[in-house]
């Protein structure tokens, strides 16, 4: 099957510069407590899933039975999480709520298995956790400009994608019989949101 892909030195860049910066991290706590709330800790976390992400749509992309969809969704859940690591780290003080650390343990037997994984999920905070709106909203990435694309637009188009995920394939199916050609299973834009997510998310990674 037929991708596209940004250069090669991409993702041996990233790896690199992640696996690195984390081993640094990971030194310089090691031995203090609560390391597991820690900025660094949250740093390790999400950037090696991210990595984790990436690594799988281009080695995915060279399947057969992947699909553009399947990117789809894997690049919504980035977004959102990277979304989400820029408001915890300028919201700092939630990193304990995001951990866990206020989740009655005594509490998640229930019989009902949705307000189960709410209590593991969006009850986790005393609060309430934040939309994935609101928390865009506050770290400056809901409103888009003239020169910058934000994170929660690319996040409602591919929102867009996902509820109508059968359809957008359909079309391809189609464009396929047309034109003889096979959709790309990672597009040009897929890549290009690739690159836009770990531009976004290593600006605060780098800090």
């Amino acid at each position: 099957m037929k991708s596209f892909n940004t250069t090669d030195s991409f993702l041996e860049d990233l790896e690199n510069e992640i696996l690195h910066t984390n081993q640094q991290l990971l030194n310089s706590k090691r031995e203090k407590d609560g390391f597991l709330c820690s900025v660094n800790f949250m740093k390790i976390a999400f950037s090696k899933n991210l990595l984790d992400d990436i690594r799988f749509l281009y080695k995915s992309s060279e399947q057969s039975l992947f699909k553009a969809r399947h990117a789809d969704v894997i690049l919504r859940g980035m977004l959102e999480q990277v979304i989400e690591f820029i408001y915890l780290l300028k919201h700092t003080e939630l990193i304990k709520d995001y951990m866990g650390l206020n989740v009655d343990i005594t509490k998640l037997t229930t019989c009902n298995p949705v307000e189960g994984m709410h209590k593991l999920g969006c009850k986790r905070f005393s609060g309430g956790r934040k939309s994935v709106s609101e928390m865009a909203q506050n770290i400056g990435e809901k409103r888009s400009s003239q020169n910058d694309t934000p994170l929660y637009g690319l996040y409602q188009i591919l929102s867009e994608q996902c509820h109508n995920s059968y359809f957008f394939t359909n079309l391809d199916d189609v464009k396929e019989v047309e034109t003889g050609q096979k959709p790309l299973t990672l597009t040009k834009e897929q890549a290009l949101y690739i690159v836009i997510i770990v531009e976004r998310f290593m600006e605060t990674y780098r800090q």
